[in-house]
């Protein structure tokens, strides 16, 4: 399937689908002729500088329809070829672009919830890399292809059933084995990954650092010295970074009143909501969500 314009849309994530353990956030497909310049402009949070490259708050799961591209992590770099899945983490910094001789026409959603980030503590997804290992390919492309059809044709709605469509693509790759070497290894520094993967999946409670510690598994002054050299920030500015992202999210994709944005952010009062968005965006919550296509912070 070939289509002549992109298509790229974000869905609102009412309360009654936030619970439930995946929801789907984004979804779309993009077409990039030969020699045409990547990454496109675009100022929200899926955007990138090919310099900067890009974090996301939540997993993003593609497939390369038609052409090849390249794609670099932390770990390294990899090839994307024709017919094949790319998966990236909640905050896996990454570039990636087509190559410049066939371009490329890629499908993907977005995700979140408590099941997949689960799955990855348990090292549970089967990857080379950021590659996902599907046995049944055909199979897979055809139920992603169908569930981003389903929302380009009701883009308002994003009922449970998208939920469990979602469910069932990562079930492609996913295993119940155990722990696997590949998420130790994703960050290249196994403390700091147990560290991130706990910020990413519990900061929307009201966690602190000791308790990033406490699952990190070693001493709080070790942990922020291998935190630094890896994250270049420290692991506080990693669970506010984190929480902001969180609350610049509900704040764009829902109408839930501020007092909820709080709570779900993980965040204690409205002042701490209003302080972290002027210290690092330098506007208040209201004026974000007045505009939405304000670009996260590095």
């Amino acid at each position: 399937m070939r289509h002549e314009q992109p298509f790229r849309h974000s869905l609102p994530v009412p309360d009654e689908i936030f619970h439930l353990p995946i929801y789907v956030t984004t979804a779309g497909w993009e077409i990039v002729e030969p020699g045409q310049k990547y990454p496109f402009p675009d100022a929200s949070i899926y955007g990138f500088e090919w310099n900067d490259g890009r974090e996301l708050p939540e997993f993003c799961l593609a497939w390369m329809d038609v052409g090849a591209g390249h794609l670099e992590t932390k770990q390294g770099e990899q090839t994307i070829p024709t017919r094949r899945a790319f998966f990236f983490r909640p905050g896996e910094w990454h570039r990636h672009r087509p190559e410049n001789t066939v371009g490329w026409t890629i499908y993907w959603i977005n995700f979140n919830g408590s099941l997949p980030h689960h799955w990855m503590q348990n090292g549970e997804f089967q990857l080379d890399g950021n590659l996902p290992l599907i046995e049944d390919i055909e199979l897979f492309r055809l139920q992603l292809v169908r569930l981003i059809m389903t929302i380009h044709q009701s883009p308002t709605t994003n009922a449970p059933g998208l939920s469990w469509q979602a469910a069932g693509l990562l079930s492609h790759f996913v295993t119940h084995g155990g722990k696997s070497q590949e998420v130790s290894q994703q960050l290249g520094d196994n403390v700091v990954n147990r560290a991130i993967q706990f910020i990413w999946n519990h900061s929307h409670n009201l966690v602190d650092v000791s308790e990033v510690v406490a699952a990190a598994g070693c001493s709080r002054r070790v942990l922020e010295r291998r935190f630094i050299k890896v994250m270049n920030r420290s692991v506080l500015e990693e669970i506010q970074r984190c929480r902001l992202n969180r609350a610049m999210r509900l704040l764009r994709e829902t109408s839930l009143p501020f007092k909820q944005v709080v709570y779900r952010a993980g965040l204690r009062s409205r002042q701490q909501l209003w302080a972290l968005f002027q210290s690092q965006l330098g506007i208040s919550p209201e004026e974000y969500r007045k505009n939405r296509n304000l670009d996260t912070p590095d």
